[in-house]
């Protein structure tokens, strides 16, 4: 075993192991969903493409409604969502929808429906309108008023969601260049495990970290070896020529049968050894044919909060994220009793209640075989010193 560190040491190390993430060309859509672009997004069109009526209503000249109202126009036409603009003629008025083109929009002002006789809603096109009261302003939304073409609408380094995706769609960026998401692959070991979904047998436990860290990991790329070193530099190299990342949990430490230790042990960028941590603080990484490893231990809690601390970070930086460390946090008032720590910080899983002030209402028991007492949790305090007291504030980081 390798000489102790901590946990900061321990995650430079692990993200050390990440190669420079690789970009490609992605269509816009549902596909880049989460992907982070690797260059700048730049719009083509403006946003909107055309001037166009903020208001359900009808379209006047200004001079036409000058004075004292109530004003009596003849309707000259009908512009709905879709149409082409329509001039207006002078002394008339033409009824427009929300988001109906406008011409020329000079001298021109639309009337919300609310401000005339006739009442909102489907109608037939009447002959005539009176406008009872002038607007304040034009309700015309001018071309090009929230972006201009040649504005930066999302920046390299974004992360898309459905709010990014539909900026681009609407400036006309159709493609961009995005880092490839990370394959990634699962192997839990132990001759203790029974492969999900398998009967138990004597002496043997569900193996629930396997689809556990797959599901974190977002991959259905996950299988159980036994404590065979063959069977596993097998899998090992099956997965290398796929994935970009291998995860595994168990046999960490130096026990007579810990598998992954003894194989991954003497490769290259290799290292076993503890963690200043609680849960879990054997751990491990290695590369396996230059592919990243990330050795969890095998008690469950422990390999969830491994994957919290070391996995999704690793993650991140596979996916060209720039802060791979950023985590999501807040601060939250204290209700369940939270353990103190005496050697090595305790991470402990919480479960947050958001009625009102974030609140601490549940804490997981110390044990890391406790893996059904994790349902429920929302993230994890770092406890490292006296615990806080009933009514403090202390940061959770979310999941």
């Amino acid at each position: 075993m390798s000489a102790s560190r901590s946990i900061s040491e321990h995650l430079s190390a692990v993200l050390a192991l990440a190669p420079a993430p690789r970009a490609e060309s992605v269509h816009v859509g549902p596909v880049l969903h989460g992907r982070v672009l690797a260059e700048d997004a730049i719009a083509r069109f403006p946003v909107p493409p055309f001037a166009n009526s903020a208001m359900d209503g009808f379209l006047v000249r200004a001079t036409d409604i000058a004075g004292a109202g109530p004003w009596t126009l003849p309707v000259a036409g009908d512009v709905p969502a879709g149409a082409a603009a329509q001039d207006v003629p002078a002394g008339q008025a033409v009824r427009i929808m929300t988001g109906a083109p406008v011409g020329d929009t000079t001298g021109l002002i639309v009337i919300p429906v609310e401000n005339t006789t006739v009442p909102p809603g489907p109608t037939d096109l009447p002959g005539e309108v009176t406008i009872t009261a002038a607007p304040t302003k034009t309700h015309i939304r001018p071309v090009g008023e929230d972006v201009q073409p040649g504005t930066v609408v999302a920046p390299a380094g974004t992360t898309t969601d459905a709010a990014v995706i539909a900026a681009l769609i609407s400036t006309g960026i159709y493609t961009v260049q995005a880092f490839r998401r990370p394959r990634i692959a699962v192997i839990s070991s132990g001759n203790e495990l029974s492969a999900y979904p398998d009967e138990l047998a004597a002496g043997c436990l569900p193996d629930s970290n396997g689809p556990m860290l797959a599901c974190l990991a977002h991959t259905e790329s996950y299988c159980h070896v036994s404590d065979n070193p063959a069977e596993l530099s097998r899998l090992l190299d099956e997965f290398s020529e796929s994935h970009d990342l291998i995860i595994t949990s168990g046999g960490v430490s130096a026990g007579a049968f810990d598998v992954v230790h003894g194989v991954l042990g003497t490769a290259d960028k290799s290292w076993f050894g503890h963690v200043h941590q609680r849960p879990g603080a054997p751990q491990g990484i290695s590369t396996w044919r230059g592919i990243p490893v990330l050795a969890l231990p095998g008690n469950p809690v422990a390999a969830f909060v491994g994957f919290q601390l070391y996995a999704r970070p690793l993650i991140a930086a596979l996916s060209g994220q720039s802060h791979p460390r950023k985590t999501v946090q807040l601060r939250a008032a204290v209700e369940a009793p939270l353990p103190s720590a005496s050697t090595h910080p305790h991470i402990v899983p919480v479960t947050v209640s958001f009625t009102g002030k974030p609140t601490i209402t549940g804490a997981l028991s110390q044990g890391s075989h406790r893996v059904v007492s994790l349902a429920g949790t929302s993230g994890y305090c770092i406890i490292d010193g006296p615990a806080p007291a009933a009514g403090e504030e202390t940061t959770v980081y979310l999941y």
